[in-house]
């Protein structure tokens, strides 16, 4: 698998957001290397996509990919943000995702595929092919070069650890870090522990938790190894 330099994600669409942008209940992350220029998931709202993206100064119209975890509003709302900005970036759904959301990517005329087989979509950037939670979900693997991968995660439905482990299983790099929703927020403590458990065995020492992670995760996350940093919409990080 190729690898990437540098990994830089700006968190577009959060349920927190800085002073100057909005929040709403939702994700979407943008994410760049030397390489490639990605958006993951769209966040809620066209119009609070649009509104963020310009503030911290993400144009649209040039995304190499958009990547759809999986059809929820929260992620796929701010889709026809990128028909007004005239992107022609292919948009890549989950399998399983219902006909009802490739019709409103196609009606919006966006270039629509979903993705049976995950693979190297692009150069060090590996599409983690859907897991079922429900509902189907996929998501992201980069390989940063150094240092291993990072997961990008939309909801994590079907288990943090699990699409971890899936990452590795498919393509062999050891993963260091994982990035978005982890739907943890709901859960028992006995259950955060045991995911945060289990992501550190599988050499996890990174976690930027956002939308549905939840606060027990950002708190408990150190006693596993594991450094969690806080990140809202409006924020940049270099991985």
């Amino acid at each position: 698998m190729n690898a990437v330099n540098r990994l830089r994600v700006g968190v577009l669409v959060d349920s927190k957001a800085r002073a100057n942008l909005r929040a709403d209940y939702g994700l979407s992350l943008y994410l760049e290397s030397e390489r490639w220029r990605v958006l993951f998931d769209t966040g809620p709202s066209d119009a609070v996509l649009e509104f963020n993206a310009s503030a911290m100064g993400v144009d649209l119209s040039k995304l190499d990919l958009v990547l759809i975890s999986h059809e929820h509003f929260d992620h796929t709302g701010g889709l026809p943000a990128l028909a007004r900005a005239g992107s022609r970036a292919p948009v890549l759904i989950p399998a399983g995702a219902s006909w009802r959301l490739e019709r409103a990517i196609e009606d919006l005329g966006l270039p629509v595929r979903k993705v049976i087989a995950g693979g190297e979509v692009l150069p060090g950037a590996f599409l983690l092919s859907q897991q079922y939670g429900p509902p189907y979900e996929q998501a992201l693997a980069v390989n940063l070069g150094g240092k291993g991968l990072v997961t990008v995660q939309g909801c994590s439905h079907p288990g943090p650890s699990r699409i971890v482990a899936k990452a590795l299983n498919d393509t062999g790099v050891k993963p260091f870090a994982v990035v978005g929703g982890l739907h943890l927020a709901w859960s028992p403590p006995e259950s955060v522990q045991t995911e945060l458990k289990a992501l550190a065995s599988l050499s996890i020492r990174t976690m930027i938790p956002l939308h549905c992670s939840g606060e027990l995760v950002l708190k408990e996350a150190r006693r596993f190894g594991i450094e969690a940093k806080e990140a809202i919409a409006g924020d940049w990080l270099e991985l």
